[in-house]
């Protein structure tokens, strides 16, 4: 036998020859199994995935008087002020929804996770605390892309459905069906705001700041990629260091080239501590902020609602996108008692965290304590009358909203400091 082996590599055509009648068998065994292989557990189409495993049976049920909804969350760190926007919102969403019993006379309770520190080990290991040691029936995780992929991927495995407030549109790419993203993709915000600097107001010179992270780096893309469909000039790209951010090179260089629009595609702080940088100097262009950097800790506070609408998009300032026909949290009072809570109105994740905790328990009213049941409530909402804006999930797991541009106001009174759940 050991012999025939050199005779086979020795003689190409035999080796083709082989090689298509292996093929040929392998391809009809596998038309044979595709025939008479069951039902998978997850399906990869281009019209979107659904889920067919086990989990909905009586037995995967959670037991205990209380059920647990996680929250991954930024408890510390430059993230902090998102952390606690975070818990405030989803404290508020859970007292309200209390208002009606679960079935059995069960009730639910938050339990936070706290993601500040390294992403991969450490974020794995509290998600997997919030999972396995404290059953959590779904868990809703911050604007971090990283937080996003690390959460999909151990809920896909486990089989718990993830909420996400992360713009990153790859988290749904790939058609795992137990990701939800709240809010608009970066892709949608960037088409957004590009359709407003090039389009509406005609701008050619465009300085970019990103950071160098993952957020940062699809957000950068993501705008030159709708530059690119607008047929614009690309944008005059800069990114700053994440640990030790220099303004100086780039508050010279912006006064030099006087750009006609500025877009931050940063992390919230950086955003504000940048944009205080440049309103000392005589740099006056229009600063359009990401989803992510508009986030509490940015300094600066979305409008009241009675002042929507008065200073047009023809004037500077700060502008970001957010979801739906409305401001964030204009409904249902939530806006107003936030404020009362926290002492600032709502940011998009504020917003976006309440009504993921409020669809939560509107599914575990209707299929209980069941992982894999309430993730099917969950990819049936459609046309949901959130605080963030009317809520509906396509097929992958997004959240196809229409948004429109909101100017930003700088915050004029002190922000409560509102203690995190521990």
């Amino acid at each position: 036998m050991a012999k025939s082996f050199p005779r086979i590599f020795a003689k190409p055509l035999a080796v083709a020859v082989l090689l298509c009648a292996m093929v040929g068998s392998v391809a009809v065994t596998c038309a044979q199994n595709r025939k008479n292989s069951p039902q998978p557990y997850a399906s990869i189409a281009t019209n979107g995935v659904s889920y067919a495993g086990p989990g909905r049976e009586a037995a995967y049920d959670l037991s205990g008087p209380v059920i647990h909804i996680g929250l991954l969350a930024p408890l510390h760190g430059p993230q902090k002020a998102e952390g606690e926007a975070m818990v405030a919102a989803a404290q508020m969403a859970l007292h309200d929804m209390a208002q009606k019993t679960l079935p059995g006379g069960r009730r639910v309770a938050l339990v936070v996770g706290d993601e500040s520190g390294p992403s991969w080990g450490h974020i794995s290991d509290v998600l997997l605390h919030l999972v396995f040691v404290e059953q959590s029936v779904a868990v809703v995780t911050s604007t971090s892309g990283d937080a996003a992929h690390i959460s999909e991927q151990v809920g896909n495995r486990i089989g718990v459905p993830i909420l996400t407030l992360s713009s990153d549109a790859t988290t749904t790419q790939v058609d795992v069906p137990w990701i939800f993203r709240m809010g608009p993709s970066d892709a949608l915000a960037a088409q957004t705001i590009a359709q407003e600097m090039y389009r509406n107001r005609g701008f050619k010179q465009v300085l970019l700041i990103t950071e160098r992270d993952h957020d940062g780096r699809v957000g950068g893309a993501a705008l030159q990629q709708a530059a690119r469909g607008l047929g614009a000039p690309a944008p005059d790209a800069l990114v700053l260091d994440s640990l030790q951010p220099d303004f100086g090179p780039l508050l010279a260089r912006m006064q030099a080239q006087s750009p006609q629009a500025i877009v931050l595609w940063t992390q919230p702080e950086t955003a504000g501590r940048l944009m205080q940088a440049i309103w000392k100097t005589e740099v006056r262009a229009p600063i359009y902020l990401s989803p992510k950097a508009a986030q509490a800790g940015s300094g600066l506070d979305f409008p009241a609602p009675d002042a929507l609408g008065k200073k047009g998009s023809g004037s500077a300032g700060v502008w970001t996108v957010v979801s739906g026909e409305k401001i964030a949290g204009v409904q249902n009072g939530f806006a107003r008692r936030y404020r009362q809570a926290t002492g600032t109105s709502p940011s998009p994740a504020a917003a976006e965290t309440y009504d993921a905790m409020c669809l939560i328990v509107r599914a575990l009213r209707t299929t209980g304590a069941n992982r894999a049941r309430v993730r099917d409530q969950i990819a049936r909402v459609k046309d949901f009358p959130g605080d963030s804006g009317t809520i509906s999930f396509d097929d992958e797991g997004n959240n196809p909203t229409s948004i429109h541009l909101v100017r930003l106001e700088r915050r004029t009174s002190p922000v409560a400091i509102f203690e995190a759940v521990k």
